[in-house]
């Protein structure tokens, strides 16, 4: 397990130092002729010689998802499978906010102890890492099910600029096994949500209700909190299913106004709920389009 969180490590640094430039394929509905576009894949460093990274048909939307799949490179020895949100000039995703998560759908067989890895890792204007989430699952999931990665970011960092998404697939113990495969299809971020620390020194913890409300598509959500704290702000259906992650990092004390928007959503109710240490607060927002 710590074997697989070096190489993570260790593939952000190597490529830090990039130019960062094109939008993602999030889809993954262009391919090129090893890899889809705007991704570089393990099928590039073997030259093709190993087709670890797949076009498939089996999408969750559209016509096509990833397959990331272990090859026998001889000997009964499995290659890694891995795609890095890098274009073929070398540039990284751009993005402007603090998002929330990374969200995708998949799917994932396994053979012995492998495990599938989606990790993202946000930079700011000097390729410094400030912010970085991880999604793993070590369970066969046959049918298309989502998944997240919360982001976690540096207390005071400013926003990012560049994004690198890195999904491969490793083994908790040691040789990744033949056979093991993973979809990927329909990556994208929560939010993007913008947070703003506004004047005065709170008394106690508070969530505001959110202003204007009803509201279309954008609202504002006020917060108080006394003391420095790791707080989260998240957004809920009337089902419980998280639709976006607001707040997801440690802050000082003070009072806060984040931004929600609901352009993606349907017309309904939506709870936020403010967690922090053993402070929760939930309001309730109505969606009117």
């Amino acid at each position: 397990m710590k074997a697989c969180f070096a190489i993570f490590l260790l593939l952000t640094l190597c490529f830090s130092n990039l130019l960062f430039a094109q939008p993602l394929n999030n889809s993954f509905e262009n391919w090129n002729t090893l890899d889809p576009v705007d991704w570089l894949s393990s099928d590039e460093l073997y030259g093709g010689t190993f087709d670890g990274i797949i076009q498939s048909s089996d999408a969750h939307e559209g016509s096509f998802s990833a397959r990331l799949e272990v090859i026998d490179i001889g000997g009964g020895l499995g290659s890694m499978p891995y795609l890095w949100s890098i274009d073929d000039a070398g540039s990284l995703h751009p993005v402007t906010q603090k998002y929330g998560s990374l969200k995708g759908w998949y799917k994932f067989s396994p053979q012995g102890n492998d495990i599938l890895y989606v990790g993202v890792v946000m930079f700011d204007s000097d390729s410094s890492a400030i912010g970085a989430g991880v999604f793993i699952q070590s369970n066969q999931v046959t049918s298309w099910t989502e998944f997240e990665a919360p982001i976690y970011y540096n207390p005071g960092s400013p926003n990012p600029i560049q994004v690198l998404i890195n999904i491969y697939i490793a083994d908790s113990t040691g040789q990744i096994n033949v056979g093991t495969f993973a979809l990927i299809d329909q990556l994208s971020f929560s939010g993007p949500s913008s947070v703003e620390q506004i004047s005065g020194l709170p008394m106690d913890f508070n969530l505001s209700q959110n202003y204007p409300n009803p509201f279309n598509p954008t609202t504002n959500i006020e917060y108080s909190i006394p003391e420095a704290s790791f707080v989260q702000l998240k957004v809920y259906d009337v089902l419980g299913n998280e639709v976006a992650t607001l707040v997801n990092e440690e802050q000082s004390a003070g009072n806060y106004k984040a931004d929600f928007s609901g352009n993606n959503l349907a017309s309904g109710l939506y709870i936020a709920k403010l967690q922090t240490g053993n402070y929760s607060k939930t309001i309730k927002m109505s969606l009117l389009k």
